[in-house]
């Protein structure tokens, strides 16, 4: 009797693979598209309503972008095996650990759930397969700590997740990583800028006037991120009230589109200033953003990245160092 199979995948790159590598036939492929790194996560919400708040981030309107990825999982016990295919990279650990606790919480049932550790969409059918056959049986540990880390995570504080750096994370070697990742988008303590906003703008700085496209696109050959988010990041610096970019030449593009990716941009004496940390870019400009649970808003924020130390602090006790 043929085995079913559900295979969860980081992304259209993975799933297509998959289906190239003749997967399509033996079980189903369900894309876990969701780039969490981005926009709000918060803490308490099930599935069904996290779900709908994500649409809304991504779609600008639309509530029922994930109905039908979610109305699978939820059918996960018609499947005789369930393989994960998440690879070390921020967005696939941060869907593999929401798996992880949703699993934890909705099934009792440890034989079924597999691990690739593996970013599928770079692979083609041959390695694909020798992946596969090498999968790993996800341990109770493994799902106990995913769930830790999600809950840290969608935490309205990130003491939570800093402290998580401090206990053994073994069972997911590639989770610590991830969790230092998110910590570093926190506003730098001198400069206000996450690191992703710190290597942007100092790869604008040195390319000189460049393309919004080619600043990303060196970004992009050691980030593993979307390209809309660094694209944004940019805009808001050309929009800020202190602007820390500046174009260059007249733009006469629509601004939100892809005619900013060729405009040409330069970086202002106030980038330069906040790159050099005798500027705050969240006390000039403000921030409006989302990591995970935590709402960073307003001109004042309570929490900052300590590169030095490499931890968060508080404003109290960034203000004692």
């Amino acid at each position: 009797m043929a085995i079913k199979t559900l295979h969860i995948v980081d992304g259209e790159s993975t799933g297509g693979s998959l289906r190239q590598a003749g997967f399509g036939k033996k079980g189903d492929i369900l894309s876990w598209r969701d780039a969490l790194y981005t926009g709000p996560v918060p803490r308490g919400l099930t599935l069904r309503r996290l779900s709908r708040l994500r649409s809304r981030f991504w779609t600008g309107k639309s509530a029922t972008e994930f109905d039908k990825r979610d109305a699978t999982l939820t059918h996960h016990t018609e499947y005789d095996e369930i393989v994960l295919w998440f690879g070390a990279t921020s967005i696939c650990q941060l869907s593999l650990v929401q798996l992880l606790a949703w699993f934890d919480e909705h099934s009792r049932d440890n034989t079924r759930l597999r691990l690739v550790s593996a970013y599928g969409g770079w692979l083609r059918p041959e390695p694909l397969l020798q992946a596969y056959d090498a999968r790993q049986p996800i341990t109770p540990a493994q799902r106990r700590l995913g769930r830790r880390v999600w809950f840290a995570f969608c935490s309205s504080s990130p003491k939570a997740l800093s402290h998580l750096l401090t206990t053994d994370l073994r069972v997911l070697p590639e989770i610590r990583e991830t969790i230092t990742s998110m910590l570093q988008e926190y506003p730098e303590r001198q400069s206000g800028l996450s690191r992703l906003e710190r290597k942007l703008l100092r790869t604008v700085d040195s390319l000189g006037v460049t393309a919004p496209a080619a600043a990303v696109g060196t970004a992009l050959h050691t980030e593993l991120v979307g390209d809309a988010l660094l694209f944004d990041m940019l805009r808001a610096f050309t929009t800020a009230p202190h602007p820390l970019l500046r174009f260059a030449e007249p733009f006469k593009g629509t601004f939100k589109s892809y005619q900013f990716n060729g405009s040409k941009i330069g970086v202002t004496d106030t980038g330069r200033s906040v790159l050099g940390g005798k500027a705050d870019h969240i006390t000039l400009n403000g921030i409006d953003r989302w990591i995970g649970g935590v709402h960073l808003l307003g001109h004042r924020v309570r929490w900052r990245w300590h590169e030095r130390i490499r931890e968060i602090v508080s404003q109290r006790k960034q203000a004692a160092n």
